[in-house]
């Protein structure tokens, strides 16, 4: 008895807290809507700024992973900077779902897989969009959105399930689309038999010792494979996608070429090993602007062994550094 007592009493403060979380995320986005993204993108710098002390372990884990993956080619102060503005680009990134939607004329629009995207959604199959960390993919969400109809995103909910709703409803007022929770299987594969287009992204750290390995930037990764084994077992295309901010203070939306399941018994490998190649390109371009935070290499899970050089870091990556 004086345990189900107990365990009342922490589910009630639990709610409480829950509830007053909501409330100050609720009264954030309010703040938030409307704000111009040249205005937020300089309260993002100012804000980290201010916060590097309690950002400590983040930074250290993003300087840590360019290290790996670019070694010498950076230098120790290029690092620093590189993983400080990524930590920027993240942030921004979470905000460019409420803040004031960017004009479509300031987004370029380009791609391979461009015309064989909207030519699937023509014939009424379902297909996948493979997004990753790097950029502005709420921008690149928000493009999709005008152009493909019946769009469902697949999200991660907040633990905290008062500040999720207040989230999601903000999510909904800049982009057109349904929002659906990564653990609801049956509305994902509804989605796809109904011919529609999920989004999903690709670069996520996996635990499953099943999970497909792949070289993504030169290092053996393990590649969650949810994006992969649905499009698999759909049998629909899964199209990359990169969508980033441009020195020129307009947006880049592209769009690669379907990576189409086989009958092979190595098509995950195969197919994740395509994928990341594709995004290679695109991080090694605005190094600055990728998700360097995530423990996406832990040395107990047989990760982050060097398979070959990495590839080069783009000039303008180190221009901005």
């Amino acid at each position: 008895m004086a345990k189900k007592r107990a365990n009342y009493r922490t589910r009630f403060w639990q709610q409480i807290v829950w509830k007053g979380e909501a409330t100050v995320t609720r009264l954030l986005v309010m703040l938030l809507q409307g704000r111009s993204h040249r205005t937020m993108r300089k309260g993002v710098r100012w804000a980290r700024q201010l916060a590097t002390p309690a950002l400590g372990k983040r930074l250290a884990t993003a300087n840590s992973n360019l290290a790996l993956v670019y070694g010498d080619q950076l230098t120790a102060k290029q690092r620093q900077s590189i993983a400080a503005t990524s930590l920027d680009s993240f942030f921004l990134s979470c905000l460019e779902s409420i803040i004031q939607p960017i004009e479509p004329p300031l987004i370029d629009v380009d791609g391979e897989g461009l015309e064989d995207l909207f030519k699937a959604q023509a014939r009424g199959q379902g297909l996948i969009v493979g997004s990753l960390h790097l950029g502005c993919w709420d921008i690149g969400l928000r493009w999709l959105s005008q152009h493909l109809d019946n769009l469902v995103v697949v999200y991660r909910p907040a633990r905290n399930p008062h500040s999720d709703a207040v989230l999601n409803a903000a999510r909904r007022s800049n982009s057109n689309c349904q929002w659906v929770s990564q653990s609801d299987t049956k509305k994902i594969l509804l989605c796809i038999k109904n011919g529609g287009s999920l989004v999903m992204m690709t670069d996520l750290y996996t635990r499953s010792s099943s999970a497909p390995q792949a070289d993504f930037l030169g290092l053996n990764t393990r590649v969650a494979k949810g994006p992969l084994a649905l499009s698999q077992r759909a049998g629909c295309p899964l199209f990359p996608v990169a969508h980033v901010r441009t020195d020129n203070d307009r947006f880049h939306f592209s769009c690669g070429k379907p990576l189409i399941p086989t009958d092979s018994s190595s098509d995950l490998s195969d197919r994740a090993n395509a994928l990341s190649l594709w995004q290679e390109t695109w991080i090694n371009t605005y190094t600055e602007q990728y998700y360097w935070i995530n423990r996406r290499w832990r040395s107990n899970d047989g990760s982050g062994q060097r398979l070959r050089p990495s590839g080069p870091v783009a000039e303008r990556a180190l221009r901005r550094a």
